[in-house]
């Protein structure tokens, strides 16, 4: 026997997920997450079908965010269905193949939406409000929107149409996913890998820190003396040219954008948790892909990824009060407590006011079919 030959006898078999035991436990996450995302991601979308409160900009994006969220969900139960089969793929390969192109369309989606987010929020802190104005139009923002999702889609679909790659079973872990059987399938692994994540988590890294660095600025120039000086005398020049020599205005209006000020800060500071925890989801799929020898690790590691999806939804309910308002009234059907509803469930609550109950219409025909009490008797 030469040493070719003893190389390959003592060269350990391919890894395989084939641990039942270990299967069930990924399996029992992918259930919670199809559970805790599908409620609270819908929870996000119909708290903004109802109340015009939480219909700004940044919402938007959000409930983009949500709506991947929920898809990912949505096409989990397949996965579930195979990783749990002892006899290969329980249903047609096409099912699997669908079920895979969601979620990796839908966690790319994700990847997009919360690197928009992070422009979004840099601009509307550190620009004027008419530029801003001018680039977060309704069309304009529809168009970010179809970014999100045609990029990720594309990446997805037009290297296995080009024979590099394959959506489907992958045998090797009992998932729906990419078939690592494939010749080329560490070409397409590649191009997923470098589509998805390292222009988006640039913006992140560009967006935030700019953000942070503006808004330190902004702390240290407020407790400046000559910070307050210059305010001082930025209201003066405008009381005097105003018609009426009044500075109120001028109050009312530095007053209100300290104000905005402070709840833009806010709501960006909830938009960084939310990209913080997705990057803690991430990093342990990411480092399985760059690193050898972590093979066994990787169906946790992507149960770990997918399980941001129902992350986001407890971040609404902590830390964004509006939605945190919305929230509870939904869960304890107090529609009429919703703030500033939205025409839809203004329509549903003027129904369902102006809808006589069964007691008010027995009481309404009782007069008609009881008649009043008379010396002569009744007779039908």
């Amino acid at each position: 026997m030469d040493s070719t030959e003893m190389g390959n006898s003592t060269e350990s078999p391919p890894f395989e997920f084939s641990d039942y035991t270990q299967r069930v436990i990924v399996a029992v996450i992918y259930l919670i997450v199809i559970l805790l995302g599908t409620v609270g991601n819908v929870l996000v979308i119909l708290s903004m079908s109802l109340s015009k409160k939480l219909r700004t900009a940044t919402n938007i994006f959000v409930v983009n965010l949500s709506i991947g969220d929920l898809l990912t969900c949505l096409a989990l139960p397949w996965t579930v269905a195979t990783t749990l089969s002892k006899n290969g793929l329980p249903f047609n390969t096409w099912v699997c193949s669908l079920a895979a192109a969601i979620q990796a369309t839908a966690i790319g989606c994700s990847m997009y939406t919360l690197a928009f987010i992070g422009l979004q929020r840099l601009l509307l802190i550190k620009w004027r409000a008419s530029a801003y104005r001018i680039i977060y139009t309704p069309r304009k923002i529809v168009a970010w929107l179809v970014v999100t999702w045609s990029i990720p889609l594309l990446l997805t679909l037009i290297p296995p149409l080009a024979d590099v790659g394959e959506i489907g079973y992958n045998k090797k872990y009992h998932h729906c996913g990419f078939p690592s059987t494939h010749p080329r399938s560490g070409d397409y692994d590649l191009i997923i890998a470098l589509g998805f994540y390292p222009l988006p988590f640039l913006i992140l890294i560009l967006c935030y820190a700019s953000i942070w660095r503006h808004l330190c600025h902004v702390v240290k120039s407020t407790k400046h003396p000559k910070a307050s000086a210059e305010l001082s005398m930025g209201e003066s020049v405008a009381t005097e040219n105003s018609p009426s020599g009044k500075p109120a205005p001028v109050r009312r209006g530095t007053l209100r954008r300290s104000q905005m000020s402070r709840h833009q800060t806010k709501v960006t500071k909830n938009m960084f948790y939310i990209v913080c925890a997705f990057t803690l989801c991430l990093i342990p799929f990411g480092i399985c892909l760059l690193v050898n020898g972590t093979e066994p690790f990787l169906p946790y590691a992507y149960a770990i990824l997918v399980f941001n999806s129902c992350v986001n939804p407890l971040i609404y309910a902590s830390k964004h009060h509006d939605f945190k308002s919305v929230f509870c009234c939904i869960l304890r059907c107090k529609w009429d407590n919703i703030p500033e509803p939205s025409d839809f469930l203004k329509r549903l609550i003027s129904n369902k006011v102006n809808k006589p109950s069964i007691s008010t219409r027995s009481s309404a025909e009782k007069p008609f079919q009881v008649p009043e009490k008379t010396d002569t008797p009744v007779t039908e």
